[in-house]
């Protein structure tokens, strides 16, 4: 899977889980005032460790803030294998 396919795949399910448009996900706002709880984060984080088949290290996790940190980490995973 590329990135783009895998980022388009996350910005998807964020907005599903948010009941708005792709095109409404605003990537750089912070997860809870995207309206993204610990829960959602979760299976968000569940989400993209079985699109890249990879698991995310937890204290990389922990300093994320944004959705574009997590874009950005998948990133540099898919970019390692």
């Amino acid at each position: 899977m590329t990135y783009k396919e895998a980022r388009a795949e996350i910005i998807e399910w964020v907005s599903q889980t948010l009941g708005c448009e792709p095109d409404q996900v605003d990537v750089t706002k912070p997860l809870p005032e995207l309206g993204i709880d610990s829960l959602d984060a979760v299976h968000l984080i569940a989400t993209i460790e079985s699109l890249i088949q990879t698991e995310l290290p937890e204290d990389v996790i922990q300093r994320v803030s944004c959705l574009n940190d997590i874009l950005e980490l998948m990133a540099d995973r898919l970019a390692a294998a």
